[in-house]
């Protein structure tokens, strides 16, 4: 890969930093601006939106490591994410929010043209989506873990077919 330009090493340098010290509720734009960053040098689009929608910053750190030049060590074996507990109310908002969203993207998908009965158009059905940015990561994979969603792969969830009343 050749060396980048220096200009664009100390922008995603002070980006990083930016990220860093910006709590996960203001941090969006910065992780918007990061994207451009890491597109401007040439980074696998697909490592991006998976490092952007994670919000990975430990991963990101490593990225921008390997773009200075610095040697990064591999995880060979990662860890075993152990679960955080989540407050069931926290878990049922969450849940709450993912299904009204799914619903809306639903709806918005049936409204475009060429879609129905009446156009002859195929229907296109929505199954899965990234969840929303409102809640963190852990309480995701909560909802994961007790059975209400499912992980479909790059980020993205859906919702589990389960007509039985689970208490939390």
């Amino acid at each position: 890969m050749p060396p980048l330009a220096p200009q664009l090493l100390n922008e995603l340098a002070a980006k990083l930093a930016a990220i860093e010290s910006a709590d996960n509720a203001s941090a969006g734009p910065h992780w918007g601006a990061m994207h451009k960053l890491l597109l401007k040098a040439k980074v696998d689009p697909g490592a991006i939106m998976r490092l952007v929608g994670a919000r990975d910053v430990k991963e990101l750190k490593r990225v921008a490591a390997r773009l200075r030049g610095e040697e990064v060590a591999l995880d060979v074996v990662a860890p075993a994410p152990t679960p955080v507990a989540v407050d069931a109310s926290v878990m049922q908002s969450a849940l709450k929010i993912f299904r009204r969203r799914v619903k809306f993207a639903q709806l918005d998908a049936e409204s475009k043209l060429g879609v129905g009965p009446m156009s002859g158009g195929a229907q296109h059905k929505i199954d899965a989506m990234i969840p929303p940015r409102e809640f963190p990561m852990h309480v995701w994979e909560a909802l994961v873990h007790a059975g209400k969603l499912r992980r479909e792969g790059d980020g993205f969830y859906s919702l589990v077919d389960d007509n039985s009343q689970v208490h939390w």
